[in-house]
């Protein structure tokens, strides 16, 4: 409390002018970050339509009929009967099955707006072969040698449905999970802002071949996440500013007369 009749001074010039040039920096600084945003490059990455949709699904010529990926929300296959741990998280999956040979694949688009300061892919995963694991140079065709195993790749955006070759920018799963079937999920989780960074469109591909026997590629909770920063200024940029703002707020003050 101030004592009665003490009269409170006002505020100095020199206050005054800090004041103003704090608010304006901290104002210019909100600006600036909120020109930094994240965004979901992907559609239904979690399967929760209950469909395919926003997927490409393909299958090479020759393979078994009616074998390729499906939306799913139970424990056992539709073609081959097998079973499966279920969905990662929410009701449902998306897993290859078949009753014979055959190689499939789901694909992806994705546009990253570029440039970006972080693009992350994630994804669970699993490979349930029952026929060993058999990865032939021939790379995703059933139909020359054995060939047993599953790969996740980031290709670009005019590469073939099934290259192992041209178009193809990194591959990031290839095999099967060892051990008993059928497997857990396994989560997984990759900075790919080297490889997409610069913007640009690309796709996203989880594939398999099987010719020794069942194959079930059990994917879900796929995501690519990109946060972009445009036109961030450091924080001596910020700082001129600043000052160019104290420099006006100065001015002003001495062209107005002051009354206390």
């Amino acid at each position: 409390m101030r004592e009665p009749g003490r009269r409170i001074k006002p505020m100095s010039t020199f206050m005054r002018i800090v004041a103003v040039a704090s608010l304006s920096y901290s104002l210019m600084a909100y600006g600036y970050a909120s020109l930094a945003y994240a965004g979901q490059l992907l559609v239904n990455g979690g399967f929760e339509t209950g469909t395919l949709s926003g997927w490409t699904v393909a299958s090479q010529s020759g393979s078994f009929p009616g074998s390729n990926f499906f939306a799913l929300s139970g424990t056992i296959t539709p073609q081959s009967g097998s079973s499966t741990v279920g969905p990662a998280s929410g009701s449902f999956y998306a897993v290859s099955d078949g009753d014979g040979p055959g190689t499939h694949a789901l694909l992806q688009t994705f546009t990253v707006p570029g440039p970006a300061s972080s693009v992350v892919l994630s994804f669970s995963l699993f490979a349930n072969s029952y026929g060993g694991n058999f990865v032939n140079p021939i790379g995703l065709d059933f139909t020359d040698g054995a060939n047993q195993h599953a790969r996740v790749d980031i290709l670009s955006s005019g590469a073939s449905t099934f290259t192992t070759t041209t178009g193809l920018l990194q591959n990031f799963y290839l095999g099967t999970d060892a051990g008993p079937n059928p497997h857990a999920y396994t989560n997984y989780s990759f900075n790919i802002t080297p490889l997409v960074g610069a913007g640009g469109a690309f796709q996203i591909r989880f594939a398999e071949v099987d010719n020794q026997n069942v194959f079930n590629l059990g994917v879900d909770n796929v995501s690519i996440n990109s946060i972009a920063a445009t036109g961030v200024p450091e924080p001596s940029s910020l700082a001129l500013v600043a000052l160019g703002f104290i420099w006006l707020t100065l001015v002003r003050f001495r062209r107005t007369p002051q009354q206390f």
